[in-house]
């Protein structure tokens, strides 16, 4: 199969379904009448499963028949086990379903990513520009809920987000069958033992740091807006113009990436994001400034994304290539934002919006030294 259609497709629909859980999840709870600790602690709950999910699936990756085979299954139990969604009326039950359907869901993304980069022979350019597609999603589902949601009632958001879970299950079945890497030299890889290398230690330590400081932003901020009176089309909007800063550097960062070294990007990176946290937490009140600040999710997310999925690609080579997928999505999208979900609900309300801000700051100044002790200094070669 020469296409990349199939994974442009999935990246469009998955990351709509992420434009519908990210900004507005919060607000679903809320509207549910749970409280801020409430909201933090099952965010993190969801956290926890995408720590635990991919690792799993990934060690059980030998009893399917291939990778294809483990998203499609998964996929349709994520279907089933969603539509409880609907039954479901208080903290418990909504945990319960969410960790449920959450289990199976986390297996996608990272199975698909590492397809991705074996389809594309490991090109970050061809990556970033198949990637693009979730970002055009992802702003396209967020202003039209947004503006949506100003009209009728986010009670109906679950609705949205089964249809988009039951095309991502369609696009799965219409993937060919791709094998799974081959360890080499007929050795089991050792993962383990692989892990206590100190570039690898540090890229993951670099990723729990970043998604911890993201944890207020993703869990929080739709609802810090919606406390300084902005109204859903607003929230839709901001969220927007972050995510189209994401288009335009997935789209130029072929171009990009030779102007810094790896470990310059997330130097760099890092400091933007700590900047971002510290304006979004005191200004929030000034519209310019706070679209200002949404710009850099272009580098505080899509730069170091790209740069990560690279450095995975290079610090696990071969058959441990889907193993270091899984532990990057489970480390910082997992471990990182379910951290910084259930921090930021224990402060909300003694520190207030801005507080909690300011230490996502601090988390991603933390990752600093990081970067500059751990991580080579030289850029990482083909």
């Amino acid at each position: 199969m020469t296409s990349n259609t199939p994974f442009a497709l999935f990246y469009g629909l998955y990351f709509a379904l992420v434009g519908c859980i990210v900004p507005f999840w919060g607000l679903y709870l809320q509207h549910l009448d749970f409280s801020a600790h409430d909201i933090g602690v099952l965010m993190a709950l969801f956290g926890v499963v995408r720590i635990l999910g991919p690792n799993i699936w990934t060690a059980q990756a030998h009893h399917f028949r291939s990778p294809v085979s483990m998203v499609r299954w998964a996929s349709v139990i994520t279907v089933v086990l969603f539509c409880a969604i609907f039954l479901a009326d208080n903290v418990w039950t909504v945990g319960l379903v969410m960790f449920a359907y959450g289990f199976f869901w986390s297996a996608l993304l990272p199975q698909y990513e590492s397809l991705c980069m074996q389809h594309i022979q490991q090109r970050v350019d061809v990556y970033s520009r198949i990637r693009l597609w979730g970002s055009v999603t992802f702003i396209l589902v967020v202003a039209g809920l947004g503006a949506l949601f100003d009209v009728i009632s986010i009670a109906t958001l679950p609705l949205f987000m089964l249809v988009l879970m039951l095309l991502v299950t369609v696009n799965g079945w219409l993937l060919p069958t791709y094998e799974s890497e081959a360890a080499g030299d007929g050795q089991k890889p050792q993962f383990r033992q692989h892990l206590l290398s100190v570039p690898v230690l540090g890229f993951v330590l670099v990723n729990l740091l970043l998604y911890l400081s993201h944890g207020p932003y993703y869990t929080f901020f739709s609802i810090f807006l919606e406390e300084h009176g902005y109204s859903n089309t607003e929230i839709g909007l901001f969220w927007t113009v972050g995510v189209v800063a994401e288009v335009w550097l997935f789209w130029k960062f072929g171009r990009l990436l030779p102007l810094l070294s790896w470990r310059g990007w997330m130097i760099f990176c890092l400091l933007l994001t700590a900047l971002r946290w510290i304006v979004v937490g005191l200004a929030v009140d000034s519209l310019w400034l706070l679209g200002l600040a949404q710009t850099i999710h272009a580098f505080s997310y899509g730069a170091m994304h790209a740069v990560s999925m690279r450095y995975v690609q290079t610090l696990f080579p071969g058959a441990l290539r889907s193993r270091g997928q899984a532990l990057y999505s489970s480390v910082g999208f997992g471990a990182g934002g379910a951290l910084g979900a259930y921090v930021s609900g224990l402060l909300w309300e003694p520190l207030g919006g801005a507080g909690v801000f300011l230490l996502a700051a601090l988390a991603a100044l933390a990752a600093l030294p990081v970067v500059w002790f751990m991580l080579p200094r030289e850029r990482v070669t083909e």
